[in-house]
């Protein structure tokens, strides 16, 4: 009989949940949805989208607070596949990068390499598919700053599928789903369904096209890699997340700690360690063969010039003027000189000092665009002893979409540029970061805190 009860229980319970998930998905299908109505009527402005955004934001925090997630299974997953589903049709809205991935995928097909090759050198073309790509290219004088690992797969999509925005998203699935089980195995089934229905990623990936994925996936991957022992496949998938994008190189001196921790050989270390240079190699070494040219050159230029939503590097900027170029990283290298030494950083985990690691390198960075902060998501999905000023971070970084060009202020985009934000915005959200990290720090170490105030003083 009470087997019978427990059965009945259990299977009210299943039932409710199922209901959640479904009711989620249509709060989130409604929201995107409407962003994709409003974008084809030409009539999406930076305010709505917001709106729907914090919507997004309120069923992610209800479902985490209700603990949905912890028993997300089989429902959870499929509902987050099917959403990603309709999303992968869908026209992505604020974003023009998509059309950059097309080209490069043509032109590598055509020259070998994309790299060194301006896309305004083709102007004037006379293929209706090409001048249509060709005339939504953003920075079209600049030749394309994406590392080699994204141009073999732009390249792949265009062989198989010419000029299809939803093959170049489909097949992001494969690495999300891949991290969705990394993630799931590391940290447990919470962590999973906190990753895989995040709004964040995805609309960033899935909706606008975003490939960030395939290198969160690898880098992440190389950690796990790490943790299990098997360190120069770890450091050949790290290379590979590199040839993606760079963020990578902030945390390659944990893989170097943990590689010592475990082995203390010198010469082993150097051997595993030169597994990351191979990882490298390989994916630049296919363009070489066509293109004295790589991506360094356009992204030297990039990172040296441009500014995109800068937090604490506005600030910076108003008081040092462009040798804010220089040192604006410093506090990420003296965090992570400081986190190397154990015997200073104890009190913290892993998952803690790569969240840090990451906030102050995007606090403090000229350019922060939205997905760049989705790199450090799968480090967050620790519960509990997470750097949640980064969850913070990650939320806030959506306000990047309020640039003068997308709240319709035409005015201020012709005097200040089309990717300006209003200084009271950019002003706002770096200075309410002081209370949130204050707070923190009170919470994640008050018990010491408190500990230290009730020992005697040496003074009597």
């Amino acid at each position: 009989m009470e087997f019978e009860r427990n059965q009945e229980r259990r299977s009210q319970i299943l039932t409710r949940t199922n209901l959640i998930w479904v009711l989620a998905t249509l709060a989130y299908l409604s929201i995107f949805l409407f962003w994709e109505m409003k974008n084809r009527e030409r009539s999406l402005s930076g305010s709505l989208y917001i709106l729907g955004f914090c919507g997004l934001s309120v069923v992610y925090g209800s479902l985490f607070l209700s603990k949905t997630f912890e028993t997300s299974g089989r429902s959870g997953f499929v509902l987050g596949l099917l959403l990603r589903c309709v999303l992968i049709f869908s026209t992505p809205i604020f974003e023009d990068d998509w059309a950059r991935y097309l080209w490069d995928g043509w032109i590598s097909s055509e020259k070998g390499s994309p790299y060194g090759i301006t896309p305004e050198s083709y102007f004037g073309e006379f293929d209706p598919t090409r001048t249509e790509i060709l005339s939504r290219i953003n920075h079209p004088d600049w030749p394309t700053i994406y590392g080699p690992v994204l141009e073999i797969y732009f390249y792949l999509i265009h062989l198989l599928f010419p000029w299809k925005l939803w093959a170049l998203k489909f097949f992001l699935l494969v690495p999300d789903i891949l991290l969705f089980y990394l993630i799931k195995t590391k940290y447990g089934i919470r962590s999973s369904a906190l990753y895989f229905w995040n709004p964040i990623l995805i609309k960033e990936i899935f909706l606008n096209s975003h490939p960030d994925i395939i290198g969160i996936c690898l880098l992440f991957y190389s950690f796990y890699l790490a943790e299990k022992g098997r360190y120069r496949l770890g450091f050949f998938i790290w290379g590979l997340s590199l040839a993606v994008k760079g963020f990578g190189v902030l945390l390659f001196p944990f893989l170097i700690r943990s590689h010592w921790e475990k082995n203390r050989d010198l010469k082993k270390g150097i051997s595993d360690l030169s597994f990351s240079f191979l990882g490298i190699l390989l994916a630049y070494s296919p363009f070489l063969f066509f293109s004295r040219e790589t991506d360094f050159t356009a992204l030297s230029r990039f990172i040296g010039s441009f500014t995109f939503f800068p937090l604490v590097y506005n600030i910076l900027y108003i008081t040092f003027g462009e040798i804010s170029r220089f040192f604006w990283a410093f506090p990420v290298v003296l965090s992570t000189l400081f986190f190397l030494n154990k015997r200073y950083s104890s009190d913290l985990n892993e998952e803690e000092k790569i969240g840090i690691t990451f906030f102050l390198f995007f606090y403090f960075s000229p350019v922060v665009n939205a997905w760049y902060l989705l790199w450090m998501l799968p480090f967050l999905l620790r519960i509990p002893g997470v750097f949640w000023p980064s969850w913070v971070l990650l939320f806030l970084g959506q306000l990047s979409y309020l640039n003068y060009a997308n709240m319709g202020d035409w005015k201020s985009v012709l005097e200040k540029g089309y990717y300006a934000h209003p200084d009271l915005l950019l002003i706002s959200v770096s200075y309410i970061f002081f209370p949130i990290l204050f707070v923190w720090f009170r919470v994640r170490f008050s018990s010491k805190i408190i500990h230290s105030l009730e020992k005697p003083s040496l003074l009597g």
